[in-house]
């Protein structure tokens, strides 16, 4: 019986010392989309090179954008790996020729 409660209590620590935390790694906030028919915020971001998404259900971080970031730094915010809603792309200025 001590050795479940033992194993039990060591498993919990190493799940909870095991978050990932992208202090060293450039972070790149790209752009976020709102889906009004589901009631969710999809945030893109660039982590070294490599897409994530983070999903708010209920959009909480849409004017905290700042908290968002920090919280990705963190590693406390669950992440997703590609996007799932694209951003657009900068649309270049066109001249019209006369």
């Amino acid at each position: 019986m001590k050795i479940r409660v033992f194993l039990g209590v060591l498993l919990c620590i190493l799940c909870t010392s095991s978050a990932y935390k992208y202090q060293d790694e450039s972070i790149e906030f790209v752009c976020h989309k709102t889906h009004k028919a589901t009631n969710t915020c999809h945030f893109n971001f660039i982590i070294s090179g490599a897409k994530y998404r983070h999903v708010d259900i209920g959009c909480k971080f849409t004017k905290k954008k700042d908290e968002l970031i920090k919280k990705v730094k963190e590693g406390s915010l669950a992440l997703a790996k590609d996007w799932k809603i694209d951003c657009p792309e900068a649309k270049e200025k066109k001249e019209s020729e006369f």
